[in-house]
């Protein structure tokens, strides 16, 4: 009996130490998933700062992106603007090309009559305001009318008056920018060079299906090139009356993408493209924002076609190519009564000097 109490004893005493064992293993687990757990915590911890940073820089990526977008589009507006601007410049750029190309052949010219003709009927005129005055210089004068002798001026302007006649009465070829011998260019008439405005005016009784005083349509691309080849008057003139037409508001407002142009007989002449329509725009809403800052200044802005009229109008004029006036001394005491008679005199002027 005691023995198998002993053995007993001994049995469980060995399923208790090896329930220990698997306890104290279990502990172990235990404390190594614990340390896993907390790894785990850690790294999720460690994930979500991570993510609230990724997120905040979202938000300052998407900020910026906006950013950069209202930058895009004032730099496309400021581009726009640069076109328009670089459109209306190149065109300026283009008119002055043209005049000193027209500048330097009439300076060819008038070196080639210094060198062959008489020096005393070479003369230097002001620019292209003086290719009205070459065409009429141009025309025979009557033999009675230029032979005789200026009574009223003083003898130091008589005396060239009489050795200028033969050579004002001589038939002088004229500019070749000026021809007189198209058949549809406008015979000019015989009287003083018109102002733009006067000018524009005439246009809109002869070109009543092109200029408009009312209801206005855009004008064909090359426009003024026709206008100068029909006109006699300078180009310079025909460009300033044409600008006094197309810098109206009216016009401007007509100037619209997909419209039809129109050539001096009103026939469509091809439409207004984007870039066209852009810069007619910008140039309407300067034009305006000058007037808004005229009237709030109390002072009235004054119109370009005004001003252009009265340069022209001042500076155009065939009986004065020269703005040096002599003293009051030496000037006539009446004004010459014929066209003829202020030409002669006009050539007697300058040969004498």
């Amino acid at each position: 009996m005691e023995e198998g109490t002993t053995r007993l004893l001994e049995a469980l005493e060995g399923r208790a130490e090896a329930l220990m064992g698997l306890l104290r293993d279990a502990r172990v687990q235990q404390q190594a998933q614990r340390t896993r757990l907390e790894d785990l915590e850690r790294r999720r911890v460690a994930l979500e700062t991570s993510n609230a940073e990724l997120a905040a820089r979202v938000h300052e990526a998407e900020a910026e992106r906006d950013a950069l977008a209202s930058r895009l589009g004032e730099v496309e507006q400021r581009l726009a603007a640069s076109d328009a601007i670089r459109l209306e410049l190149t065109e300026e750029n283009r008119e002055l090309e043209a005049q000193n190309r027209e500048l330097e052949a009439h300076n060819t010219r008038l070196l080639e009559q210094a060198t062959n003709a008489q020096p005393a009927s070479v003369f230097q005129p002001q620019g292209r305001r003086t290719r009205g005055l070459s065409a009429l210089i141009g025309h025979r004068l009557r033999p009675d009318v230029a032979a005789a002798p200026d009574t009223g001026r003083p003898e130091t302007e008589t005396r060239p008056s009489a050795s200028a006649a033969p050579a004002a009465s001589e038939p002088v070829p004229p500019p070749q920018d000026t021809p007189l011998a198209e058949p549809d260019r406008v015979a000019p008439p015989s009287g003083e060079v018109p102002s733009p405005q006067a000018l524009l005016g005439e246009w809109y009784r002869r070109y009543d299906r092109t200029f408009f005083k009312g209801h206005t349509r855009p004008l064909k691309v090359g426009i003024h090139k026709e206008l100068a080849e029909r006109e006699p008057w300078p180009e310079k003139l025909v460009r300033r009356a044409l600008a006094g037409y197309v810098n109206l508001p009216r016009y401007l407002k007509s100037v619209r993408e997909g419209a039809e142009r129109i050539d001096l007989a009103g026939a469509p002449a091809g439409r207004v493209d984007a870039a066209a329509a852009e810069h007619a725009r910008h140039k309407l809403e300067r034009l305006q924002a000058a007037r808004r800052q005229g009237k709030a200044s109390g002072k009235p802005h004054p119109d370009k076609a005004h001003v252009g009229e009265k340069r022209t109008g001042r500076d155009g004029r065939s009986g004065k190519s020269d703005a040096r006036r002599r003293p009051p001394a030496t000037e006539a005491p009446r004004e010459p009564a014929t066209l003829e008679e202020k030409l002669n005199a006009l050539i007697a002027k300058h040969n004498g000097r």
